[in-house]
């Protein structure tokens, strides 16, 4: 267990944080979600890729027409770890509604930091599970 403050305290604010960060998402809150994001940016990894992406790319990715707020959203699974005196790593797996027939399963991961006495995301890793393709009909047509 870790030596500074409660760490029940941090991770409860973890909680918290991420329970509202899904509320911002579901109603597509965009301002509201670039202000949950480190003002120095955030280190975006997945799909063997890792980016830092400035305050103002983050805002340009929110604001852009390729992102669209979820039809649905859930956390599952979700595990909390105190690594520091401000710092909490979550990880856990997200469901992303993309319309009523297509669900993302998706694996997070991020790193919230506690900065001026707000909670803030300064690394996500998002990876989602591969897509099954639709079943074909059988060929030469039905019966």
């Amino acid at each position: 267990m870790p030596s500074f403050g409660s760490a029940d305290t941090l991770v409860d604010e973890a909680q918290a944080f991420m329970e509202s960060y899904a509320t911002d998402l579901r109603e597509g809150r965009r301002d509201a979600i670039i202000a949950r994001y480190d003002p120095r940016g955030a280190y975006f990894m997945g799909h063997g890729q890792k980016r830092l992406v400035t305050l103002d790319g983050i805002t340009a990715i929110y604001h852009g027409n390729q992102w669209q707020p979820p039809v649905s959203f859930a956390w599952r699974d979700m595990s909390y770890e105190a690594v520091g005196p401000d710092a909490v790593v979550v990880a856990g797996l997200l469901d992303w509604g993309v319309n009523a027939d297509l669900t993302i399963h998706i694996s997070y991961t991020g790193l919230l930091l506690r900065r001026e006495g707000r909670w803030m995301i300064r690394l996500e890793d998002e990876d989602a599970a591969p897509q099954r393709p639709a079943p074909r009909p059988p060929a030469g047509g039905a019966r």
